[in-house]
């Protein structure tokens, strides 16, 4: 049974990978006794729509230049890796 710390890591994973079996069930049993991570986890999700419907509306605009996106790119790689 994962902790409360692990079950909230486990959800915002989950927003990135499909998590593997073991770790989806250890998630979900979690989240069915434990109100806090489950609002937690009903946070994450409505953010994930909100961000969606934001960003199908903004479909014509430019984003970031491939440039932008590089140094992005590098400088998280450089936060995580230190």
């Amino acid at each position: 049974m994962p902790t409360c710390r692990d079950a909230t890591e486990l959800a915002s994973r989950a927003m990135d990978e499909r998590l593997p079996l073991s770790n989806r069930m250890a998630l979900r049993l979690h989240l069915a006794i434990c109100e806090n991570c489950s609002r937690f986890n009903r946070q994450l999700q409505e953010m994930r729509r909100l961000f969606r419907e934001e960003t199908a509306a903004d479909d014509d605009a430019a984003g970031l230049t491939p440039d932008a996106r590089q140094r992005i790119t590098s400088k998280l790689q450089k936060k995580l890796g230190s």
